[in-house]
């Protein structure tokens, strides 16, 4: 077993980890441990499972377990990266992807090939993203799972496998650990279409969200080298780039998505809420650019759950607040991602208890982008509020 931690290097067999041209050895007993929490992939791991596992056949006591976990917290230089839970046990507190065994391809495999029904699928699962009402992550989930299924040799379906597993795990996950398989398939993306644009930005993805920051920029870079027009791809770039505190850079990748996509709502409006921190005329600006966008989707679609909240949030930003507090009355987002927007519509309304209640309800179903609680100024201001700090404090182990 080979994975990576906290940007180690770890290979079971021999017993290492390296990052930054640093080695360390571990005892056979810390990585047995070790491995035992990388397969349990987040979930708690009891002391006694560990201690049968690590220790089969042979009698030892708590404190030979609470020595290998420290050793490995004293190897990989951070106390943090194994949390203790109280009266249950150990799991790992920050992410893992464990490497991906190459599988050769067939001789008869298409290489780069479209298939046109699992293209159709794709295109649904982009859709369902888009309108991104509830249900809209399980759905998109289901087919590009299908889409594989039809088409295991098509590129461009592991690659928005890999987008919408990736998705689902940040912010519907229900629990559920996918960036392992989201890495799995970008990989296999990679290497049944190198020059594909997606394949690498969907790799480079799942490699922030792990926080693997050079390897995602590295991926990115690639992405963007190869195509400079695709709307996902320069996504994708962009949250990169707020994980890593690049607002403004973040902003500009946004504006330019929407530009790309005349119908595209969310870069607008996205780039509109990050904007207030430092351009309040960018702000209005791509405010009023998105409320455009929203109320010509609603002539065409009363029901359109992204317009509908778009339009909510926008008001809010651009001072309409009565507007904006009677409209987000009026939509109910329970179940649907979507709630981070009215949570942040909230907070810049001042009704901080309705945004952190929302914000505890998406966290219940798994929701765990920290770095948009961080890049949304909006968000930012309910740094002292004890809920706020509740959900922060429980993402940070999540």
């Amino acid at each position: 077993m080979n994975f990576t931690l906290a940007n180690w290097q770890v290979r079971a067999d021999s017993r290492t980890a390296q990052r930054n041209g640093t080695t360390v050895t571990l005892s056979p007993r810390a990585m047995g441990v070790l491995a035992a929490l990388v397969t349990a992939q987040g979930h708690v791991v009891s002391r006694s499972e560990l201690l049968d596992k690590v220790w089969p056949d042979v009698i030892v006591t708590d404190e030979s377990l609470s020595q290998a976990v420290a050793e490995i917290r004293r190897a990989l230089q951070d106390k943090g990266v194994i949390a203790t839970v109280p009266k249950a046990g150990y799991c790992l507190a920050q992410p893992v992807l464990r490497d991906v065994i190459t599988q050769p391809l067939s001789d008869q495999a298409s290489i780069g090939a479209m298939n046109l029904e699992a293209h159709a699928l794709c295109l649904e699962a982009r859709n369902e993203m888009v309108r991104c009402g509830r249900g809209s992550i399980e759905r998109a989930d289901a087919l590009t799972a299908e889409a594989v299924e039809r088409a295991p040799n098509c590129p461009r379906s592991r690659a928005e496998r890999s987008i919408s597993l990736t998705r689902s795990h940040t912010y519907w996950s229900e629990g559920q650990h996918r960036l392992h398989e989201a890495q799995s398939e970008a990989q296999r993306a990679i290497e049944l279409d190198p020059q594909m644009a997606l394949a690498h930005s969907a790799m480079g993805y799942v490699l922030a969200m792990a926080g693997h920051w050079e390897a995602a920029e590295a991926a990115h870079a690639k992405a963007l080298a190869l195509d400079l027009r695709d709307p996902i791809v320069l996504n994708n770039a962009a949250w990169h780039l707020l994980s890593r505190w690049s607002t403004r850079a973040a902003v500009a990748y946004l504006e330019n998505v929407s530009a790309l996509e005349p119908e595209n709502i969310k870069g607008f409006l996205i780039a509109a809420q990050l904007c207030r921190s430092f351009d309040a005329a960018r702000s209005r600006r791509n405010a009023e650019r998105a409320l455009r966008r929203a109320r010509l989707r609603l002539e065409a679609d009363p029901t359109d759950a992204r317009a509908l909240s778009a339009s909510a949030v926008t008001m809010a930003l651009l001072g309409e607040a009565l507007a904006a507090a009677s409209t987000l009355e009026q939509i109910d987002v329970q179940g649907s991602p979507l709630a981070i927007y009215h949570a942040s519509a909230w907070a810049v309304l001042g009704e901080q208890e309705r945004a952190v209640t929302l914000l505890e309800e998406l966290f219940d179903h798994g929701w765990r982008d920290t770095y948009w609680l961080d890049a949304d100024p909006a968000l930012a201001s309910l740094a002292s509020h004890g809920r706020f700090q509740r959900i922060r404090g429980q993402l940070a182990v999540a």
